[in-house]
C-alpha cells in the first residue's frame, strides 16, 4: 500500500506533466489501498475477494475544456504520462467560456475524528465471510427455508489530491457494510426484506442481528393484498424517508439548475415544502459514512443549510458552477461534474413514529423503498413493494405492489410530521416522515 506522501509525489508528477504540454488547469487524485468483498446468494457464499491496488486520474483544463486520463500504474513514469494525456485530450475538447477556475488552495482545512480505523485496516476476508455465514444462519433461525443474498465489504487506505494552483492534500479513509436480502415462501406466497448496517470504525459495526431482522420483517410481508385507488396519507418509514430530503438536495445541484435539468431552477428564496421542513448538508460530523473535510476538488466542506423552514436557502456548489453563477463555493464539488452532497439531516419533530402512525385514520405506510422525482419535471411516479396499509392507526395488513403519483414539491408542501425519534447510522438521521394527501394507486 502507498502512503500519502508518495501519492502527492505522484499527484504532482502528473500536474506538472500537464502543464507542461500546455494545460491552463489541472488536477490529479490518487487513491492507494485494500477491499474486501463476500457475496451472498441463495444461502451460500458465492464469492469473496481481497484485492491490493490503487490508481491515479488526471483532469486537464484548456480553454475550458476538460480532458482526462488514468493508470492503474502507480509510478512516476505512468503518472507523468497520465498527466500529458489529459492535457493533449483537454486541447481537442469543447471550450468552455463558462470555465472559471479550480480551486485555490484553502488557509486551514476542518480536522475530523473518526473517518479511519487502523483496527479496521487489520480486518482479512475471514472476518467478513465470518459476517456473511452469521446473518444466513441468523435468518434461517426465524425461517429454516429462507433464501438469504447479500454483500458485505470493507475498504481502506489513503488518497491525495493535488491541483496546478497549490492545493496538496492527503487523507486515510475506511469503510465497512454489509446488507442481507431474505426472500420467504408459503406455496405461492412470498414476502421479503433486506437490512444494513455500516461504519467508518470498527466499534460502530454492528452486523449482529441483520439477517434476523430482515427475515423476521420477511414473514410480515406475507400475504399481501390490494388496496384501492384514493388520496391518502402515506408515512415513510426510516428507511423510506431519506429519499425525500436526499432528492431535494441532489435537485438542488447547482448544474442541473443552470442546464435547466432541475425542477429547482429559479426557486432559490421560495417556499418549496412546509414550513417544518428544514434539511442541512453536514460535512463534519465525527465517524460520519458522508463526512469530509474537503470535496473532491479541494475546496473545504462546511455545513449548508440548503432547506429552512421549507424555504430553498442555497444550492450546492462546485468550482465551476460557483464560478459560473459568481457565488461562493459550497464545498460539493465533483471532479466528473455536478455536485455531491455528505451528510444530509433533516431536523426532528415533536411527535414519535408511533404517535405519527397512531394518528392516522387511513393510510399507506412505506417500509423500504421511498419516493424519488423526476429531475427536471419533479413528477413522481413510484412503486410501493413493501408497505402496509393503515386502519385506525394501526398497521393493518401488507399491500400488494402499489404506486405513489404526484408532484414532488407539492409532497413537500404537504409534509406535516417528521418524528422525534429516529433510527441512526454513523451521520444519518433516517426519521419517520407523513406527506398528507397523496394519490395511491393500488396494485393489479
Amino acid at each position: 500500500m502507498i502512503d500519502t506522501d508518495a501519492l502527492k509525489t505522484l499527484c504532482r508528477t502528473a500536474c506538472e506533466a500537464a502543464i507542461a504540454a500546455g494545460a491552463d488547469f489541472v488536477d490529479a487524485g490518487a487513491s492507494s489501498g485494500k477491499s474486501l468483498s463476500v457475496e451472498m446468494e441463495s444461502g451460500s457464499i458465492i464469492s469473496a475477494d481481497a484485492k491490493l491496488g490503487g490508481s491515479i486520474s488526471v483532469r486537464a483544463i484548456y480553454k475550458g475544456g476538460t480532458g482526462w486520463s488514468s493508470s492503474d500504474l502507480m509510478t512516476v513514469d505512468a503518472a507523468a504520462e497520465a498527466g500529458a494525456n489529459a492535457a493533449r485530450l483537454a486541447k481537442l475538447a469543447e471550450p468552455d467560456p463558462d470555465f472559471i477556475s479550480l480551486p485555490q488552495p484553502s488557509a486551514s482545512y476542518p480536522q475530523i475524528d473518526g473517518l479511519f480505523d487502523p483496527a479496521l485496516a487489520e480486518l482479512d476476508i475471514k472476518a467478513v465471510i465470518g459476517y456473511a455465514l452469521a446473518n444466513i444462519d441468523g435468518a434461517r433461525l426465524v425461517d429454516p427455508e429462507a433464501i438469504v443474498g447479500g454483500k458485505f465489504s470493507a475498504c481502506f487506505g489513503p488518497s491525495a489530491l493535488v491541483n496546478s494552483l497549490g492545493v496538496s492534500l492527503a487523507t486515510n479513509s475506511s469503510y465497512l457494510g454489509g446488507y442481507t436480502m431474505v426472500v420467504v415462501k408459503r406455496g405461492e406466497d412470498v414476502g421479503s426484506f433486506y437490512d444494513f448496517d455500516s461504519a467508518r470504525m470498527l466499534s460502530d459495526f454492528e452486523p449482529e442481528g441483520i439477517g434476523a431482522k430482515a427475515a423476521a420483517q420477511a414473514i410480515k410481508f406475507l400475504g399481501a393484498r390490494k388496496m384501492e385507488t384514493k388520496r391518502i396519507p402515506i408515512i415513510l418509514g426510516p428507511l423510506a424517508s431519506g429519499s425525500v430530503f436526499e432528492s431535494v438536495v441532489s435537485c438542488a445541484d447547482a448544474e442541473g439548475v443552470q442546464r435547466g435539468r432541475s425542477f429547482m431552477a429559479g426557486r432559490l428564496g421560495e417556499r418549496i415544502g412546509s414550513d417544518i421542513l428544514t434539511i442541512t448538508d453536514e460535512p463534519l460530523i465525527p465517524r460520519g459514512l458522508g463526512s469530509r473535510s474537503y470535496d473532491s476538488e479541494g475546496f473545504p466542506c462546511r455545513p449548508l443549510t440548503i432547506v429552512e423552514n421549507g424555504v430553498l436557502k442555497s444550492y450546492i456548489y462546485g468550482s465551476y458552477t460557483a464560478g459560473k453563477a459568481k457565488v461562493a463555493n459550497t464545498g460539493h464539488g465533483s471532479r466528473g461534474g455536478g455536485a455531491s452532497s455528505s451528510n444530509v439531516i433533516p431536523r426532528l419533530g415533536n411527535m414519535t413514529s408511533e404517535e405519527i402512525i397512531k394518528s392516522t385514520q387511513e393510510g399507506l405506510y412505506i417500509n423500504m423503498g421511498g419516493i424519488s422525482p423526476n429531475g427536471s419535471t419533479g413528477d413522481v411516479s413510484s412503486s410501493v413493494d413493501f408497505g402496509f396499509k393503515i386502519e385506525n392507526g394501526e398497521l393493518a395488513y401488507p399491500v400488494a405492489s402499489s404506486l405513489v403519483g404526484g408532484n414532488f414539491l407539492d409532497m413537500l408542501k404537504k409534509i406535516d410530521a417528521i418524528s422525534s425519534d429516529y433510527r441512526e447510522e454513523p451521520g444519518a438521521v433516517m426519521p419517520t416522515v407523513r406527506i398528507q394527501d397523496v394519490l395511491v394507486a393500488g396494485g393489479r
